[in-house]
């Protein structure tokens, strides 16, 4: 009996090893194709594309040039809290005024497309500042991070526009990635009311939902696995990478608490951003918000499929808000008397 216990002992030992090694080599081999998969989403998402420049045709170019030679247009630079350059283009209205327009460009695209936009606001009084986000253009920057360090970059152009004009309304007009970025910036406007409206042409919700829709469409999982099972590697790669993760780019989260003026625009038949998306955050934003809808329109394709109504709708918006405020102040310094 005792040679027979003898003997069990070191084969139960060396199950049990075999057992735990068996574990270690799936928990390895599981968490090694997550990793491998996050970097792939990090790298496809943050890095690889951003710089495509897409949109940026000679004729914007032309325009562009055009317009520094002969309307003095300006380009302009500051450096990013970040450590990195940030570059823009100043379009001052021929007609003298302290109203600015910040115009986002979306993503793989750089201030150029703003020029599409153009005629909208300074037609309505506004001068025009068209800036290269993170990563784009000629900004440097080493990722996208889809509005987590991009609100704050915006908010240093903020800082540039209340030097030159310390009174003049500011509004800030973001399609795609750009607006997105301005509904996340809305929330560190709260506390200083330094932007006075937020346009948002095509804007997500939430990035990491917008994720999951692409990783299902674009990328195929080894075993079919969810795309759930893959995003926190992909975020644990960009916080390594780039200190940020996807889950922080949520403007749904921030507009529960935006009180600021804000239109949101979207295109019907968008098939990369879903216009229920937009939908979501009308209904979400807690202050005064205005929504419409082009049903024609795919992806930030609304100006292009009826230019004389997106033009009205942005310059009536911009014109509420303008009254609004007048009335405000009227009202405040009746008050005061």
């Amino acid at each position: 009996m005792k040679l027979n216990i003898s003997l069990t002992l070191p084969r139960r030992k060396l199950l049990r090893r075999i057992i735990q090694g068996v574990l270690l080599a799936v928990l390895i081999a599981v968490n090694g194709v997550g990793l491998y998969m996050g970097n792939i989403i990090y790298t496809e998402m943050s890095v690889r594309h951003s710089r495509l420049n897409a949109h940026d045709t000679g004729r914007l170019r032309q325009i562009l040039e055009d317009g520094k030679k002969n309307r003095q247009w300006q380009d302009v630079s500051i450096d990013s809290r970040f450590g990195y350059p940030l570059k823009g283009t100043f379009l001052p209205n021929p007609i003298p005024t302290e109203k600015t327009l910040i115009f986002l460009h979306g993503f793989t695209e750089t201030r150029l497309v703003g020029l599409n936009y153009r005629h909208a606001y300074l037609n309505g009084g506004f001068n025009l500042l068209l800036v290269d986000s993170r990563a784009h253009g000629e900004s440097g920057g080493p990722s996208v991070t889809w509005g987590v360090y991009e609100k704050h970059d915006l908010d240093q152009w903020v800082d540039w526009v209340r030097k030159k004009y310390p009174v003049g309304q500011v509004g800030i007009h973001g399609i795609s990635m750009g607006a997105a970025t301005a509904l996340l910036h809305a929330g560190l406007n709260e506390s200083s009311k330094r932007v006075a409206f937020y346009i948002a042409d095509s804007a997500y919700s939430d990035f990491e939902t917008l994720l999951k829709e692409q990783i299902r469409q674009r990328l195929q999982l080894p075993g079919n696995l969810p795309p759930q099972f893959a995003l926190p590697y992909a975020n644990l790669v960009a916080y390594i990478n780039s200190q940020f993760t996807f889950y922080q780019a949520s403007p749904i989260r921030t507009v529960m608490n935006v009180t600021t003026p804000v239109l949101f625009i979207h295109g019907e038949a968008d098939q990369l951003v879903p216009a229920s998306m937009s939908q979501e955050l009308f209904q979400a934003t807690k202050g005064q918000r205005q929504i419409q809808l082009f049903p024609k329109a795919d992806h930030v394709g609304s100006l292009y499929s009826d230019r004389f109504r997106y033009r009205n709708v942005v310059q009536e918006f911009a014109r509420s808000v303008e009254q609004a405020v007048s009335l405000k102040t009227r009202s405040q310094e009746s008050i005061v008397e």
